[in-house]
């Protein structure tokens, strides 16, 4: 009878102590997109630091691929399991907000630590003036240019393209003196969209109900780039291999300039190493909007969540300033948040191209928020958009044809 008494004392006295409350309280499931292998060691080391700091709370990390993250969520909610935070694109931070599944941001997270991010790229993540979402890492790109085609071509190396009208004409200029194609402008599938933005000229109305791109100011930017095509200034294949079409030219010496990330500048100093030697690295051209794009990943809460305020608070902590320079030394990627952006790995240029370039794309932060354009049925509509931007590159109808007859199809849909 002692015995027992004992025991039933002995558990009496370490719940009173807290031993028994070693248990978490708060259990949070941590969605993200394609992270591991390469992050695994980084995101694991951030989620025990938070864990010794946040006794009471233990994380789930869920590692998936971009394809599968919309569906998964989608259906996570609607099972009553929703994640507790969710790494998301721009494009699926706005659609989930629009269909109010995303904690406001504004109003969750205290004014002191929204000042920690750089204010345009917290703007991002706004529908209808509030923000859903805390920006984690960005993707800003910056100017490659081969230093000897551009002495080849008459131009000064010391004095790359500022603007983008500078640009398409040291373009035009490479490959009249040179034969060498100067750029792959960005003008393929749906990225008109984004020069349009670039050059101030807004897609949609303010409620996203009509599209505004079939104006004179839109009919010209497209007339010039059509024109430029027909003269043969950028490559026929342009409209179909874009981006990574540039980056394989420009590996090969077939192009004078890239508008890049700087993450891709590792493959041209793999695949064409004499090319790399000759790369000089300059900021992005600006255009007439006076910003640039700049994909962005962000973290949200999602409405269902049964922990609000400490995944508000964990969301946080991973996008803080030590956390977000220690992610940005392990991939080429770039803080959103102004003190790690300042740190000195970002500041000293160093001497190879990717070093400037990494010093270069800090600088741009400032000037650049994501420029996504986010609508109801967007693959249909911007399927619609690319018909007519093709249209009028092949001589199917005239600019002004092309843009009235897809802003006329979107406004049926929006």
């Amino acid at each position: 009878m002692r015995r027992r008494f004992a025991v039933a004392t002995l558990l009496v006295l370490l719940l009173g102590t807290g031993a028994a409350g070693a248990m978490p309280q708060v259990q949070l499931e941590f969605w993200t997109i394609s992270l591991r292998p390469e992050l695994t060691e980084n995101i694991d080391g951030v989620i025990d630091r938070y864990q010794r700091a946040h006794p009471g709370v233990r994380v789930r990390w869920i590692d998936l691929e971009l394809e599968a993250i919309d569906q998964k969520f989608l259906a996570a909610i609607a099972g009553g399991v929703a994640p507790d935070v969710v790494n998301l694109n721009t494009e699926m931070t706005i659609r989930m907000a629009q269909a109010h599944a995303l904690v406001d941001m504004d109003a969750a997270v205290p004014p002191d630590a929204r000042a920690r991010y750089f204010p345009n790229v917290w703007a991002s993540l706004r529908v209808q003036g509030r923000a859903y979402g805390i920006p984690w890492y960005v993707e800003p790109d910056v100017l490659a240019y081969n230093q000897a085609l551009f002495r080849r071509a008459g131009l000064d190396p010391a004095r790359p393209p500022a603007t983008t009208d500078e640009f398409i004409h040291d373009a035009v200029t490479i490959k009249q003196k040179t034969g060498v194609y100067g750029f792959m402008p960005n003008v393929d599938a749906i990225r008109l969209l984004t020069r349009f933005q670039e050059e101030g000229l807004p897609v949609l109305s303010a409620d996203r109900h009509r599209a505004l791109f079939d104006g004179p100011a839109y009919v010209a930017l497209l007339a010039q780039y059509v024109d430029l095509f027909k003269r043969e200034m950028f490559p026929d294949d342009t409209l179909q291999h874009g981006y990574l079409g540039a980056t394989e030219r420009y590996g090969a010496g077939q192009l004078g300039m890239l508008v890049t990330g700087p993450e891709f500048l590792l493959r041209v100093r793999s695949d064409g190493p004499d090319v790399y030697r000759q790369t000089l690295v300059a900021p992005e051209p600006i255009g007439l909007g006076h910003v640039l794009d700049l994909p962005t990943m962000d973290l949200t809460v999602p409405v269902a969540t049964r922990h609000r305020a400490e995944a508000v608070d964990f969301a946080l902590f991973v996008t803080n300033d030590e956390n977000q320079l220690s992610f940005s030394h392990v991939v080429v990627a770039f803080p959103s948040t102004r003190a790690a952006a300042a740190d000195p790995y970002f500041t000293q240029a160093g001497t190879s191209p990717v070093d400037h370039a990494r010093a270069i794309a800090a600088q741009e932060l400032g000037i650049a928020r994501d420029l996504t354009v986010v609508t109801p049925d967007s693959d249909e509509l911007f399927r619609i958009f690319r018909e007519a931007v093709e249209n009028a590159f092949y001589g199917r109808m005239t600019p002004q044809q092309a843009l009235s007859w897809a802003a006329a199809e979107w406004n049926r849909r929006l």
